[in-house]
């Protein structure tokens, strides 16, 4: 029993010299290798603070001051703008080059209001980004409120015919079956175009069975729309059970395949092999938001779209706003400052779309907080203010409102605090918004939609 307890001794001192040792080294090598963790022989003993604010008033904080950015200097057609500081500025949209009394976003808060007023208007709006909205977190709880606000009808807008997260998806269930072949910007193998949402699919029969959880109302009408490449026009589908002809002759084509109450469709793809991208559950009038989430891109690759079928695109019922959403997996560093190869990358997607575009409002939002681990702590990214500026110098210099999200949530610090505290509004990856902190990013930027809407009247500003 004495030599047994001599080796437990032997055993506890030896773990303790290495963790010591550990901690010694990996706090280096994480500046450069994120994903060397440090480590911290106190952590599991170690307390959050008492005091830490609730998510409500951590997320409505006024703006902090903010520290000079490191990277990217203005243009110097643009040097003497004093409006450019606006991006700073919390809870509004900021259109750098117009009256802050006046909305940011004109065009479409017109359309709302006429909605407002019982105008039977559709206001379509694309919402691109990354994993941060992937499973409709976020847009969904924008949509919503939206939706209840103005003409009370819903729809979930475009599902695509499979995705990595239709098993965790809340505003729809979308099952496929059978052997789908997916396309998109990371494989890339085929001729057909990439729709928005940076995929076409192809399957010979392939099946999908998909419900809108939206709608609340049983007796509202709800437009189900195929959207596809060309198709012969002897062309069969199934929805319902029931055989439907389609002809389309165009490279994007929106095809109503049922108008009903319905809130569940089953369909069956045609066997020929055909480019289909997804369908769109649509309200008759009303505010449609479709999410068009692609895990772990930057947003460069929009600039990879065709720009025949963009036109296209635009031409069968343009979008009123697009908005542009990325940021956190530029920073895969924790030392990284300078992010010009940021502008460098996004500029030419973004004078793309707006090309293509040439009648649609667009809304660039900002990164979120995202925090590393620098020595024992969890701290926001010491570059986040640069890629900040970066992000805002592009919606600058491409004429784009500019929503500063990561001020709006909190500032510095707030991931943390979210991930860390009792109410969990973050993973502890310290990027993603848990489903409970997406629906308050949801609220903050619907607030922003209303500030900007009751600019129109000049009523009370929304908080």
């Amino acid at each position: 029993m004495k030599n047994s307890n001599k080796k437990v001794l032997l055993f506890i001192s030896l773990c303790f010299f290495f963790l010591l040792v550990a901690s010694f080294f990996t706090s280096p090598l994480s500046q450069y290798w994120p994903s060397v963790g440090n480590v911290d022989i106190l952590s599991d003993i170690k307390q959050f603070p008492a005091s830490t604010p609730s998510a409500g008033k951590v997320s409505l904080l006024a703006a902090r001051s903010v520290a000079p950015a490191e990277s990217l200097t203005i243009p110097k057609a643009y040097a003497d703008s004093s409006s450019f500081t606006h991006y700073q500025l919390p809870r509004v949209f900021v259109n750098f080059k117009a009256d802050t009394t006046r909305p940011a976003l004109p065009a479409i808060m017109k359309k709302l209001e006429a909605l407002k007023s019982g105008q039977k208007v559709k206001v379509r709006i694309a919402w691109f980004g990354d994993s941060l909205i992937e499973g409709d977190l976020i847009t969904q709880t924008v949509r919503e409120l939206l939706q209840n606000n103005f003409s009370g009808n819903h729809g979930v807008g475009f599902v695509p015919f499979k995705s990595i997260t239709s098993g965790f998806r809340m505003s729809a269930i979308a099952r496929s079956s059978d052997a789908w072949v997916d396309d998109n910007f990371k494989t890339r193998s085929n001729k057909d175009p990439l729709f928005l949402s940076g995929h076409v699919f192809y399957s010979p029969s392939g099946r999908l069975s998909l419900r809108d959880n939206t709608v609340k109302d049983s007796a509202q009408v709800l437009e189900k729309w195929l959207i596809c490449g060309p198709v012969d026009s002897n062309t069969i589908i199934t929805v319902n059970k029931s055989p439907v002809p389609i002809t389309a002759s165009r490279r994007f084509n929106r095809i109503l395949i049922d108008k009903s109450p319905k809130k569940l469709i089953n369909l069956t793809g045609p066997s020929s092999w055909t480019a289909l991208y997804g369908v769109s559950c649509e309200p008759e009038y009303g505010v449609m938001i479709d999410n068009f989430s692609f895990r772990g891109i930057s947003g460069f690759e929009l600039a990879r779209f065709d720009e025949a079928f963009l036109d296209e695109i635009a031409q069968s019922g343009a979008y009123d706003l697009i908005v542009i959403q990325y940021g956190v997996n530029v920073m895969f560093r924790a030392q990284d400052k300078n992010y010009d190869y940021y502008f460098k990358g996004m500029d030419p997607a973004l004078k793309k779309l707006k090309k293509h575009f040439p009648h649609t409002e667009f809304l660039m939002v900002s990164c979120s907080d995202r925090a590393f681990r620098y020595g024992t702590e969890w701290k926001t990214a010491v570059g986040m203010e640069s890629l900040l500026k970066t992000q805002a110098t592009l919606a600058f210099t491409n004429g784009i409102p500019f929503f500063n999200l990561y001020q709006t949530m909190g500032g510095n610090g707030t991931i943390v605090k979210w991930a860390e505290g009792p109410e969990r509004l973050a993973s502890k990856d310290y990027i993603h918004p848990s489903p409970r902190g997406a629906v308050v990013l949801g609220n903050l930027l619907y607030n922003a939609f209303m500030n900007d809407y009751h600019k129109l009247s000049k009523q009370t500003v929304y908080n």
